[in-house]
């Protein structure tokens, strides 16, 4: 197995990647970005064989250094932050850029992950966060729900009083926070996962764009043992569908149904000029980008998929949502589950049918996820029916946050996760990132 790393500019936050006859700095990784540990103080790009030397540079954090982080972002949060090397100093064809964070890269090189992107409508990339990232995102999470327990207590008890439906027996943490609230504004883990710059290179390079954002803040997803007896077991019809912006089911057109005919007015809008048929399935118009926080397993209630189903003419027909979901039988017979493990990424095509199956999670724990999806940047996000705008606003005040990511994080959150509905950078956030920056804060 290679230990693959990137290399972080300390001051840019752009990647080293040998562009052939010079080394050059990019805001997103393919396989020339990818780099090894050749020896003790040597790198070599796992592309290309070039080696370049590397020292470390600056001794490790202190234990009062560490204290601080642990208060301002939650237990653990010290050991996100990686080492840094003095790259290259005896070649003239580097960058300016000379010190970097290794940071630790998937198990294969980009274009192998795009190669199944294009070959099948999904992938699962490994090591979208580290392990430090994921307990740190955890013991957060946790933190929210302690505080919320009588909240989460009402929550659990209603579910336990119906069967199982696709998409419930799940506790949401983000309904369970204040208003004001936002993980996103709360630690660094959560911007420096949806911004993994091979994953962003690869929506991009799948979607045939340059430019796009997420449809929704980041939502949780933590879903119950099964545990349900009786009546309570049985297992009712759906969930079955294809995700934003495509429609729904054969059934229901619009992801944005209960909000009215005006916001999908404004969806068609955002798209028509550019595809008029794209209601037809025929365009990538939409990623699903899911991050697994504990292992996913057919055990733990990994999401079901009918995988190929991108490909289909038209969304998830009657006869999957008709009856109760049993895999290899009737109309789910090409039904399977895709495990990958905690700090993986699943990218998949939105036009994949999919349902989630809390009835399937026999492991007696809690299995937990991050759910975001990505969509260019011309498509209207989902802001009137989610709280990304929300979102936003705290994470315009999360100074010490911003202070934590690396210029090309801050831009790439502000840019995707802090836009207008014109799909450009909110002005209001970008002046109190500016703010913050100029006070000393990031």
């Amino acid at each position: 197995m290679h230990g693959y790393i990137l290399l972080v500019g300390e001051s840019t936050g752009l990647h080293l990647s040998d562009a052939g006859q010079t080394l050059v700095l990019r805001p997103r990784c393919d396989d020339n970005c990818v780099w090894e540990w050749a020896g003790d103080a040597l790198l070599r790009n796992a592309s290309t064989g070039r080696e370049v030397a590397a020292e470390p540079s600056g001794a490790p954090i202190s234990a009062s250094e560490a204290d601080k982080i642990d208060a301002a972002f939650g237990p653990g949060a010290s050991r996100m932050v990686p080492r840094k090397y003095e790259v290259g100093s005896d070649a003239a064809e580097l960058p300016e850029e000379r010190v970097f964070f290794a940071r630790e890269a998937p198990l294969r090189l980009p274009s192998a992950y795009l190669a199944e992107l294009e070959s099948q409508g999904w992938t699962v990339v490994e090591n979208v966060m580290s392990e430090a990232m994921v307990s740190n995102l955890v013991a957060n999470i946790t933190k929210v729900r302690e505080d919320n327990a009588e909240k989460e207590a009402r929550v659990k008890a209603l579910q336990d009083e119906r069967p199982y439906r696709s998409n419930d027996n799940v506790i949401r943490p983000r309904a369970l926070m204040r208003e004001g609230e936002s993980f996103l504004g709360m630690t660094p883990a959560v911007a420096q996962a949806l911004m993994h710059p091979i994953s962003l290179w690869l929506i991009e390079s799948y979607l045939g764009v340059d430019s796009i954002h997420y449809c929704q803040c980041p939502g949780f997803s933590i879903l119950r043992p099964a545990e349900k007896t009786g009546e309570f077991a049985e297992v009712m019809p759906g969930g079955w569908h294809s995700d934003y912006p495509y429609p729904l089911t054969s059934e229901v057109e619009a992801h944005t149904s209960a909000l009215g005919p005006e916001e999908f007015e404004k969806l068609d809008a955002s798209i028509s000029p550019r595809y008029p048929d794209w209601k037809q399935r025929t365009s990538r118009l939409g990623m699903q980008f899911n991050i697994a926080l504990t292992d996913f397993t057919p055990e733990t209630g990994a999401t079901q998929f009918v995988l190929g189903s991108h490909e289909f003419d038209g969304p998830p027909p009657t006869e999957l949502n008709a009856v109760p979901t049993v895999a290899g039988e009737g109309p789910f017979k090409d039904v399977v589950q895709v495990s990958f493990p905690a700090g993986s990424g699943i990218l998949y095509d939105s036009r994949t049918y999919h349902r989630a199956p809390p009835e399937l999670n026999v492991s007696g724990a809690e299995r937990w996820a991050m759910l975001t999806c990505i969509v260019p940047s011309f498509v209207r996000d989902l802001r009137a029916r989610d709280d990304k705008v929300e979102s936003a606003d705290a994470f315009a005040g999360a100074s010490r946050v911003h202070a934590a990511l690396t210029p090309r994080e801050l831009r790439d959150v502000v840019k995707m996760l802090c836009d207008d509905e014109a799909g450009e950078p909110r002005q209001d956030v970008e002046a109190a990132v500016l703010a913050a920056s100029a006070n000393g804060d990031a």
